[in-house]
């Protein structure tokens, strides 16, 4: 049974007679305006007046009820970061910081004020609670005076929305920012860099800095700290289900999980994470967003072909190929997945393929070692990849062994690679490329980055379909090899968003 979301802005505390008023001085009734969230500019009388009337006279926003959402038949995935910058770590330029909250009528008339802008998301499931909700707080500056706005509602919609202000004082907004901000959290804005989580109150979430709002990204791009601190807590939820601990307890854990990384469920209760099949979808997704969108993908001058790797044996096991690279589990893991895998000769090889090849494959997806391949890849210095030469000698004959796709691939990065990406030019990418044959997944990435970033759409003759051999295979996922070359036919700047199309003309490896 749904469960309406309680109202969030409560009347300030706090009644004052005329008399009461009277014996103040203006600097106190300032104060007591801009505790209440009202207006502290004016004369006394204007200000006792205002305080008495308990309302705003010059309230440039009106609260607007929510607007119905629809429920959706199925839960709807949170979209990962590819930056590690926080929704509260910006500029106030407006440049490449956080912008005015989409909802406010004439934000191109504010900035926001010194990085004071904060999401904050909270989702309780324990008890038969139905909690899937968010809270938007900045402070503002239009012209010579200061504002804060908030907006808060269900996790997918569009919510209810106000503003305090004007202030004619900077101090004094902050301190409304603040009160807001501990009312919300139970922390002190001062402390928000060891945020600690208070049952009943609001988790503080790390994004990018746009405005977010589609299915995948209900808050914006979840940053990469972000992410992590979800898959810290997938972790322990695994533990639970292993050590078969009470229902109340995976509700908790999913609770932690859910107000790290908003997921629009709409009005449906979100519901609990209790079995390894669900878990896993979590673990997978979350390192499937991982790989997309980290990478910089700007050309690296100096570097050669990796020489000498097709040189090598085919080691036979992965063992033999990745057990100085990663924890004997993780290889464990995959060996038993790709046994399944060659089993039902998944993704059509065109020669047979044994369990440790699909196994190599499942090791980069598994994010086991892909940032270190990857960041060794595109090193100048090639010491320091040598280390990976058996292991790519494993997936190198793991892609060769699955059909070449002669597909359109796309790839969202949040970089502007317009300057890079000149056209005409041939660039090498040296590490293992993640894309997507599903231009929606690409694009959402770039919805929620409030920074340049760029759209690549890669037309491809060599691309490996690894969809049915990851372990999670929703996203439609391919990989381009280490060496594969591109030439650029097209750049274009739309807006914040660089769409650079690309053609590969071929590999230095392989």
């Amino acid at each position: 049974e749904e469960e309406e979301e309680e109202e969030e802005e409560e009347e300030e505390e706090g009644d004052y007679t005329q008399a009461d008023l009277n014996k103040l001085k203006v600097g106190d009734l300032k104060a007591i305006a801009a505790n209440k969230g009202l207006s502290n500019v004016g004369t006394k009388a204007a200000l006792i007046a205002r305080i008495l009337a308990g309302e705003n006279e010059k309230e440039e926003v009106k609260e607007e009820k929510p607007k119905p959402a629809p429920a959706p038949k199925k839960e709807k995935k949170a979209a990962a970061s590819s930056s590690s910058s926080s929704s509260s770590s910006s500029s106030s330029s407006g440049g490449g910081g956080p912008k005015p909250d989409r909802e406010l009528s004439g934000r191109d008339n504010y900035i926001v004020w010194k990085e004071l802008a904060v999401k904050l998301n909270q989702t309780n499931l324990g008890g038969g609670d139905n909690n899937n909700k968010y809270y938007i707080l900045q402070m503002l500056k239009k012209g010579n005076t200061f504002h804060v706005w908030t907006r808060w509602g269900r996790v997918g919609e569009t919510g209810q929305y106000k503003m305090y202000g004007p202030y004619d004082e900077e101090d004094v907004a902050f301190a409304f920012f603040k009160k807001k901000f501990k009312d919300k959290t139970s922390n002190h804005w001062e402390n928000k860099h060891n945020f600690k989580k208070v049952k009943g109150k609001y988790q503080l979430v790390e994004t990018e800095d746009g405005d977010g709002g589609d299915d995948d990204s209900p808050l914006g791009r979840l940053s990469k700290a972000q992410i992590e601190k979800g898959q810290e807590v997938l972790a322990q939820i695994d533990v639970a289900i292993k050590n078969k601990r009470p229902r109340g307890v995976l509700e908790e854990l999913s609770s932690t999980f859910f107000s790290l990384i908003p997921t629009n469920f709409g009005r449906a209760r979100p519901p609990p994470i209790l079995t390894e099949e669900v878990l896993h979808s979590k673990e997978e997704l979350l390192k499937f967003y991982l790989r997309m969108g980290f990478e910089d993908m700007e050309e690296e001058e100096g570097l050669s072909p990796i020489s000498g790797v097709m040189e090598r044996e085919v080691p036979k096991t992965l063992k033999n190929a990745a057990q100085m690279l990663c924890a004997g589990s993780e290889i464990t893991n995959c060996v038993t997945k790709g046994a399944d895998l060659r089993n039902k000769n998944a993704g059509s090889p065109a020669k047979s393929m044994s369990a440790d090849l699909y196994a190599s494959i499942l090791l980069y997806t598994s994010n086991a070692i892909y940032r270190d391949l990857n960041s060794s890849l595109r090193s100048e210095n090639r010491n320091a990849v040598r280390r990976y030469y058996d292991y790519l000698r494993l997936l190198f004959e793991a892609m060769n062994s699955l059909p070449k796709k002669n597909v359109t691939l796309w790839r969202g990065i949040s970089v502007d690679l317009y300057d890079q990406y000149k056209v005409g030019d041939t660039i090498t990418w040296w590490g293992v490329s993640s894309c997507t044959s599903d231009e929606s997944v690409a694009r959402n990435f770039m919805n929620g980055c409030g920074g340049n970033c760029s759209l690549l759409i890669v037309d491809t003759k060599t691309a490996t379909d690894i969809s049915e051999i990851t372990f999670y295979s929703n996203e439609k996922e391919s990989l381009l090899a280490p060496g594969t070359q591109l030439k650029v036919l097209k750049s274009e700047r739309k807006g914040k968003v660089s769409e650079i199309r690309l053609e590969e003309v071929g590999r230095c490896v392989g």
